[in-house]
């Protein structure tokens, strides 16, 4: 079996990208020093020919830009929310679904983190990120105060499986199970959903780590959010939870969101096969596969049945797919 999947960065302001470059582009055939053209993509757009174009060379890819802090609060010592005030023009390269940025507070490229966008404002050049201070490299957000400037890089555009059935999901019923700090890269996906007028139910089991963050939820965003223990005492999927499941496919959900761990996120998915056949579409963050963003370091790479190379960082699949590689 084929396994098919997209680059999300193909045809954009960055293709071809270095992938290319190096002779491993994820589209084109021929970039990979293939004889015949057999590209996954047939949109129009030749990624050999716009290579060829520039000399050969990679188009400049996501610049570094220094933004400031126009607003920030913590809750619970663990999570923190910044808004950041973007450079002139660049607001509406974060306005795609899935779009998520590196940011740091120093110089040094190494410590930055990846975080998906929450919110953006074109009229306010402005976005939000919700940090979970946990780790070197993110304590050193909380001490950030209004005024400071952060380093951002990006947009990146694959912070989200099954972009296709998000945004073509209209007047439809979906589901949406977070938990923890999975609900934050969630919140543009809900956002999105409530905008094309689909009935949206929300599920959300806190975690451990903050006791506010269903407040947090509904008194930033609005949300109508209900709360739910996904695990049971012993570790496994709670028998409430899959019951959820099993009645949202029965009064014909369309789509199926999850924001959870790749641990928790893999029984799901396999549950949802299971009782549905794959007549669901499905949904759900990747934010813990990012590393360098650019499918170079080979952090995020798996090797699908020996038959595919995928960089999660870039490449859109079939969620149900992406399930049976996840760990």
């Amino acid at each position: 079996m084929r396994i098919y999947t997209k680059c999300s960065n193909y045809a954009s302001d960055t293709c071809p990208c270095v992938l290319a470059e190096s002779g491993h582009c994820i589209v084109c055939s021929m970039c990979r020093g293939e004889d015949f053209c057999d590209c996954s993509d047939t949109s129009g757009f030749c990624v050999m020919q716009e290579l060829y174009n520039n000399g050969g060379k990679a188009r400049d890819q996501h610049h570094m830009m220094k933004c400031t802090v126009t607003y920030e609060t913590v809750f619970d010592d663990t999570i923190k929310l910044i808004r950041l005030n973007i450079p002139d023009g660049e607001i509406r390269s974060f306005t795609q679904l899935g779009s998520f940025v590196f940011i740091r507070v120093l110089e040094n490229t190494f410590y930055d983190v990846p975080i998906s966008v929450l919110y953006e404002e074109i009229d306010l050049d402005s976005i939000e990120l919700m940090i979970q201070l946990q780790g070197i490299k993110t304590k050193c957000f909380k001490n950030l105060k209004k005024g400071d400037t952060v380093f951002l890089r990006g947009p990146y555009l694959n912070g989200i499986q099954g972009l296709k059935a998000l945004s073509s999901l209209h007047n439809s019923k979906s589901l949406v199970i977070c938990r923890g700090i999975g609900l934050f890269p969630s919140l543009y996906p809900i956002s999105q959903m409530i905008k094309n007028n689909n009935d949206v139910k929300i599920y959300l089991d806190q975690g451990t780590f903050s006791k506010t963050l269903l407040r947090a939820a509904k008194d930033l965003y609005e949300l109508d959010i209900e709360e739910i223990s996904i695990m049971d005492p012993g570790g496994r999927i709670s028998s409430q939870m899959y019951a959820i499941i099993d009645d949202a496919i029965k009064q014909d959900v369309k789509l199926i969101h999850f924001g959870t761990s790749d641990h928790v996120m893999k029984q799901l998915i396999d549950h949802v096969e299971e009782k549905s056949g794959r007549n669901v579409a499905l949904s759900c963050i990747n934010n813990s596969h990012m590393c360098c963003g650019e499918g170079i370091c080979g952090a995020c790479t798996r090797n699908i049945n020996s038959q595919k190379i995928v960089h999660l960082c870039k490449e859109q699949m079939d969620v149900y797919e992406y399930g049976k590689i996840l760990i």
